[in-house]
């Protein structure tokens, strides 16, 4: 349900955009309110009535800003009102009316290349017939006052325009309500018609994502197989449905017959999208083959290319999205130039806000650089002891052993003692053995000469490196102290020597004494 979300939430963005190009019925109040600089007599005014009571209505009442004189005036008061509706509809369809740029002169634009007295409305670039140019003209009524109104030639090829971008066939089959009832510039029929077509360019895009992944899955099979094509095939499914909806929805929005402005707007969203789904295809593909290539450089054991790979591909992916939101932003109708000028007036303020990123980028960079740990490393800082799961461009992750995780930013932790437990070559096994009060010194030797043979004989333990030393006694106590190393560096497999090693222990000592273990 993306795409049609999108294109629904989108149209809401219109509103500013339609006011920028002409205004709303509350824009012809205001002229309405001004006879002097938005009187009918100026050409911003007198179409500023037009749209107004066209956006009522009020048809007939439009008609008087249409120059009908060559009509009859039988013909003028039935034809009129029709005639308004379509040249509404055209300049809705095809040549927006913005208000704006008309001008407020009573004699018009004298700088625009027309004969005196007749301004244009704008251009309709594509008709059967070639470009064709709506034009305004004075008139003088018969009371005398001189009135601009749509020009005569204009008016008679408004019937001809509409055959070519008016309603057609809907017209003859919806009921009236569907055209005439309007929210932000859309027409009943075409907000139901926009909800259906986002809700079929979904089902289309679904129903065909199966075909997408079979046809990739073949283009793939043929390549030289650096990954798997089933594993590439499901990840570029989603970003290729997204950008076959995009197209889908390029091809079906000129149905819709929508405003100038809000076709303008979809057709950005449109095409934002489609740098959106770009842009996650370009990821998603970054994504496998820099994971197989780091995978390739883990097998060969080379740790620093490895982090240097990781990050280099976070570093690629945010230059992508930067550069994918900059692109955006400019099918949008921002400035994006000048928008990077005010970055670099601004620079200094950018740059103490972002002091703290900026230090935490150097952090990464050092943390890859040094090596103290890397992905995959169990270490130890302060009285934390944790796995490494991600070094990111601003933290570290670390899930710790009592599993939680622990994010901290690179800034701190590249400054932190760093105890590496995973590039030890072996784990030490410590333990206090106490023995029994009245045990004679003959006693303790044996006891400490079977300890080094028993312990001596657990698989993967460094037999060279077995110590039992009897380190302590006072009236209460004797106690007898075990070291040695396990020849792992596996936690798993050294808490299974270890238990091996503290029951040999036992049995040498017998039941009758307590050990306390300190190990890894």
């Amino acid at each position: 349900m993306l795409l049609p979300l999108l294109l629904l939430w989108s149209v809401a963005s219109t509103t500013a955009r339609a006011a920028d190009q002409a205004p709303e019925p509350a824009a012809a109040a205001e002229a309405w309110r001004d006879p002097v600089t938005y009187g009918p007599d100026t050409p911003r005014g007198a179409m500023a009535r037009f749209v107004g009571a066209c956006r009522n209505g009020e048809y007939a009442k439009a008609a008087e800003y249409l120059n009908l004189s060559p009509l009859k005036r039988v013909e003028r008061a039935r034809r009129g009102p029709e005639l308004a509706r379509e040249f509404e509809i055209v300049t809705d369809r095809a040549a927006w009316i913005d208000l704006e740029k008309l001008s407020t002169d009573r004699d018009g634009d004298p700088n625009d290349g027309l004969p005196p007295l007749r301004d244009s409305l704008g251009t309709i670039d594509k008709t059967t017939s070639g470009p064709v140019e709506l034009l305004l003209e004075r008139v003088t009524e018969s009371s005398g006052q001189a009135v601009w109104k749509v020009a005569a030639d204009t008016v008679a090829i408004i019937p001809g325009l509409y055959e070519e971008f008016g309603w057609g066939p809907l017209a003859r089959v919806l009921p009236a309500p569907f055209f005439e009832l309007r929210f932000l510039s859309i027409r009943l029929w075409q907000w139901i018609g926009l909800a259906l077509f986002g809700v079929l360019v979904w089902l289309i895009s679904r129903l065909l994502r199966g075909i997408l992944i079979r046809a990739v899955r073949l283009v793939l099979a043929r390549s030289d197989g650096a990954v798997s094509p089933s594993t590439l095939a499901s990840a570029i499914a989603e970003p290729l449905r997204l950008l076959l909806g995009v197209v889908l929805g390029a091809f079906g929005l000129p149905l819709l017959g929508l405003p100038v402005p809000v076709h303008r707007v979809l057709m950005g969203v449109l095409k934002s999208l489609a740098i959106v789904a770009l842009t996650w295809l370009f990821l998603r593909i970054l994504d496998e083959y820099a994971q197989r290539f780091e995978r390739r450089l883990d097998r060969s054991r080379h740790a620093r290319a490895v982090d240097t790979a990781h990050l280099g591909r976070r570093t690629i992916k945010v230059f992508v999205v930067v550069v994918a939101f900059i692109a955006a932003l400019q099918n949008f109708g921002f400035n994006v130039t000048g928008l990077l000028a005010g970055l670099g007036v601004g620079g200094l303020a950018v740059a103490l806000a972002a002091q703290k990123t900026v230090e935490n980028l150097f952090g990464s960079i050092s943390l890859v650089a040094d090596q103290p740990v890397r992905l995959g490393d169990v270490c130890r800082f302060g009285d934390t002891v944790g796995t490494v799961e991600d070094i990111g461009l601003r933290s570290t992750r670390i899930r710790t052993v009592s599993r939680t995780l622990v994010t901290i930013p690179n800034a701190q932790f590249s400054t932190l003692a760093l105890e590496n437990l995973s590039l030890r070559d072996r784990i030490p096994v410590r333990a206090t053995l106490v023995l029994a009060p009245g045990t004679s010194a003959s006693q303790v030797r044996d006891v400490l000469a079977q300890l080094r043979e028993q312990v001596a004989k657990v698989p993967k333990v460094d037999a060279a490196s077995v110590r039992a030393t009897f380190v302590r006694i006072d009236a209460q106590v004797l106690e007898v102290e075990l070291f040695v190393y396990v020849l792992t560096t596996r936690w798993e497999e050294y808490v299974e020597v270890r238990e091996q090693v503290l029951l040999a222990a036992l049995e040498v000592v017998g039941g009758a004494v307590k050990i306390v273990a300190d190990g890894g």
